[in-house]
């Protein structure tokens, strides 16, 4: 419903009476949760009307401008993904493969063979009408990725043999809906699911299984055991081991990690993965674990690391998991001396992982807000029946290839081998292209069908900061009334830059009033900051933006009149 964009009709915010309505609404519809934690009683909520790109009407109801639900035909009210991970038993769940995902954000219904069954018999498929509103989630997090209705009920469902429609997608992670607001887009929580080994089927009798039928212990007192020693006739008390106390902590984690919150596991993970992600490619290799660790997993770490509180309880178990999970090489160059050798950028953890962008402490305090606008890109993927055209281009297997740049690719390698006819206008493909498509003549646009319809359909998340294409940024001078000087910058939302918290950073850091004007002559805003700030913006979008310096013009504006100053 909402794969493809949609077109807003009107934006309007509820008045305090049609807010109490809407909350009314809801309870009546989810009358099992707490309606305060999906809208508390003093929330923003903003009704956006909406025409999907297949031409139905509908209504978006957005809480502090993040969408929460949504209306089907009739007024249903139905919640958005935010909604689900925020109240996650607001819908109930069916489980799916983890390897389904890309197929339904391709537009696919969710089919009976993907459904992992909820128990055996009629029971399969739970006790559920149709129609009724479904959450999909995947067997190694619990968190939902989509939602949509039941194609037939449970026992309809049951009676299909598997196979068929499960579930009619409505919503899913990764779609317009999901990225409506691109500032404040959100990647699915990890809530992952225990996995069954076999210490949890112990043999009648074993030691594990006696520890597991033993009672629990008072919180209050010490618990002991007691045994008899029938040679000497006396009782020996032991304390319970450590270890349960170590298992109890675990527990606790567990909890806290399902119901959303920081644990020590999480802090110590996401700081890992932030620092693979802002310095993976500055990383002085190789590099001493214990500096890597101090360097940059601290410093990147939302809260203070404690490793005695997680459960690795020291660097190197957590290292070795993290060598286990392919994301580093470390080899040990002698007793007690290891050193991280190479690093993985392209895991997919690390490449789905979204950091915060930190402003340059010289401009004041840290942002509070992205830097940079997120987004979902569409990607195509080189696969092995299209890897000998695009390896002639410098593509590799296995690489993304945004979308909208397809067709350009395409017309290039058309042009460098004069493969057009001048006067059909088709392309007669050479060897490469017969292979891939057969020997027959077609147009550039059929030609790029032809290859995409070889290709693999993806998503990948970008920061903005891709500079190819994009207009140079210009900066200027100009003088207003009293002969006041202001700097004008333009094109800098080309760069996914959000205007708002750069404003904020310009009069911070350069104690200067910033604000927007649009001239008639200029298609886009332009940026003006009280007096010559040349230097402060090249500063800025260079160093806090990584705005490479070739795409910024005007710097011999600057008030010392040079690019660079000569030591």
């Amino acid at each position: 419903m909402f794969l493809k964009p949609y077109r807003p009709k009107s934006s309007a915010a509820l008045k305090g009476s049609e807010s109490k309505k809407f909350r009314q609404r809801l309870e009546a519809a989810y009358p099992h949760v707490s309606i305060e934690l999906l809208v508390p009683a003093k929330a923003a909520v903003t009704q956006l009307k909406i025409l999907t790109h297949g031409g139905v009407q509908s209504i978006v109801y957005c809480v502090e401008k993040q969408p929460m639900f949504f209306e089907l035909d009739g007024g249903k009210l139905v919640p958005t993904l935010y909604a689900l991970w925020s109240v996650p038993d607001l819908l109930p769940y069916f489980t799916t493969h983890e390897g389904v995902l890309p197929k339904l954000t391709n537009g696919a219904d969710l089919m009976l063979p993907g459904v992992v069954p909820l128990g055996v018999g009629l029971n399969m498929y739970g006790h559920y009408k149709k129609g009724q509103l479904m959450a999909v989630n995947l067997t190694n997090n619990r968190s939902a990725v989509g939602l949509g209705q039941l194609a037939r009920s449970s026992d309809e469902l049951y009676m299909c043999g598997g196979h068929g429609v499960a579930i009619k997608m409505l919503h899913l992670f990764g779609d317009k809906l999901w990225s409506h607001e691109p500032s404040m887009v959100q990647q699915i929580p990890l809530v992952r699911t225990k996995a069954l080994s076999g210490e949890d089927f112990p043999a009648l009798g074993s030691e594990l299984e006696r520890k597991k039928a033993a009672p629990a212990a008072p919180a209050t007192f010490a618990s002991v055991t007691q045994t008899e020693d029938l040679e000497a006739g006396t009782a020996s008390l032991s304390l319970v081991p450590d270890s349960w106390e170590e298992a109890d902590e675990e527990k606790e984690n567990k909890v806290d990690e399902e119901k959303g919150e920081s644990t020590p596991d999480t802090i110590l993970k996401n700081a890992f993965l932030a620092a693979l992600k802002n310095h993976g490619k500055k990383l002085p290799l190789p590099l001493l674990t214990s500096n890597f660790y101090r360097l940059y997993v601290v410093t990147e770490a939302a809260e203070q690391i404690d490793l005695k509180k997680t459960r690795y309880k020291k660097l190197s178990n957590f290292l070795a998991e993290m060598v286990d999970q392919g994301f580093i090489v470390v080899r040990e160059e002698s007793k007690g001396v290891d050193k991280i050798t190479s690093v993985d950028l392209e895991h997919p953890e690390v490449v789905n992982f979204i950091t915060d962008v930190k402003a340059n402490e010289a401009n004041g305090a840290a942002s509070e807000t992205p830097l940079f606008h997120s987004e979902l890109k569409e990607m195509y993927i080189v696969t092995d029946a299209t890897a000998a055209f695009f390896t002639k281009l410098n593509f590799k297997r296995g690489e993304g290839i945004p979308a909208g740049q397809i067709k350009k690719i395409v017309r290039e390698y058309v042009s460098k081998h004069g493969l057009l006819h001048p006067l059909t206008k088709l392309v007669k493909p050479d060897e490469t292209l017969i292979e891939l498509y057969g020997d027959r003549e077609a147009s550039l646009s059929e030609m790029c069908s032809l290859i995409i319809s070889k290709m693999e359909h993806s998503y990948q998340m970008c920061s903005g900061k891709d500079t190819s294409g994009k207009p140079l940024i210009q900066m200027s001078l100009a003088t207003r009334s009293g002969n006041k000087k202001v700097t004008l910058v333009s094109n800098i939302e080309a760069y996914g830059i959000i205007l708002a918290e750069f404003i904020k950073l310009c009069k911070q850091g350069a104690a200067a009033s910033t604000s927007v004007v649009k001239l008639p002559h200029q298609k886009h805003e332009q940026l003006q900051i009280q007096g010559n700030q040349v230097r402060f913006v090249h500063t800025l979008l260079t160093e806090t933006y990584k705005v490479p310096p070739k795409c910024i013009l005007g710097l011999e504006l600057a008030k010392d009149g040079k690019k660079n100053k000569k030591k």
